[in-house]
């Protein structure tokens, strides 16, 4: 059987920065003898609200591994056509921190992205990457996405796009071909001179609207200034659509804080999350599409 992880073409890794979708960059590198074919780019699109951890990560992984990882981030688009002024290149050492990339198109767009409304994923990584390889005058490519075998259900989905031809990208899941699932990642990873120095649901976006509450409040509880920058997005928000006001729908960021710093103890209960299968790689499952 061919191996999934050796790309023919020109490809797109798709790096959200996780432990998964780096296990995947090594698969596909271990796949062409430790080096990749020049047409082939691993990319990792900057929201500036990773984690440091994330961003130390994703720079360890290049260095060790002697792997080139294009760093991007979203700008404003101008009247130009020129595809490559929708995004800008960045480094380890000048990528955003503090969320300016995505505060930006929040403002642009005048409403909050949540549950119903996930703009961020699409724009601000999915949509920078393939602007990134149209800018290298790639009329189609592979993307390749660090979905496992153990996530089928956004397998299928994944495939679905593809057999709707509305992107110029085909995108493939090499994770979920090879029968890898998290246990596989979870023993790699331990067996590896460097981790990711994240818990499973802390990474990558600190404070991801679709992480469920329990796993919010868990990180406001170690972590309470995380929450500034979601509460100065809500308050600031000047909504041109329904809803768009907050994160979530029944509850403010800052009302969150508060009530986890009014208590002692509260209810982060990973086993009643129904998110808990996720290890929250912005784009490989919130929604599901590559990124």
């Amino acid at each position: 059987m061919a191996d999934p992880f050796f790309l023919t073409g020109p490809s797109l890794i798709s790096f959200s920065g996780g432990r998964t979708s780096a296990y995947m960059l090594w698969r596909h590198l271990q796949a062409h003898g430790g080096t990749l074919p020049a047409d082939v780019h691993v990319c990792f699109a900057n929201t500036g609200k990773e984690r440091e951890e994330t961003l130390r990560f994703v720079h360890e992984c290049a260095v060790r591994w002697g792997v080139h990882v294009q760093w991007l981030e979203w700008r404003e688009p101008t009247e130009s056509e020129h595809v490559g002024l929708r995004f800008a290149k960045v480094t380890h050492n000048s990528a955003a921190r503090n969320g300016e990339p995505f505060m930006r198109l929040i403002r642009r767009k005048q409403y909050l992205p949540n549950s119903q409304m996930r703009y961020c994923t699409i724009e601000l990584k999915i949509r920078v990457m393939r602007d990134f390889m149209k800018s290298l005058g790639h009329k189609t490519w592979t993307n390749t996405t660090g979905l496992r075998a153990d996530e089928m259900h956004r397998v299928w989905k994944t495939m679905e796009r593809n057999d709707s031809g509305k992107e110029r990208f085909v995108t493939m899941c090499p994770l979920a071909k090879a029968g890898v699932t998290v246990r596989e990642v979870a023993e790699f990873w331990t067996r590896q001179p460097f981790d990711l120095e994240l818990m499973s649901h802390e990474g990558n976006c600190d404070l991801c609207f679709l992480k469920g509450r329990g796993k919010r409040a868990e990180i406001i509880r170690r972590r309470p200034d995380f929450a500034d920058w979601w509460a100065e997005a809500e308050a600031g928000a000047k909504c041109a659509v329904p809803s768009g006001a907050r994160f979530h729908r029944d509850e403010s960021v800052e009302a969150l804080r508060a009530s986890v710093l009014a208590q002692d103890m509260f209810d982060f209960n990973e086993g009643s999350d129904p998110d808990d299968e996720h290890d929250a790689e912005c784009g490989t499952w919130c929604t599901g599409e590559a990124a």
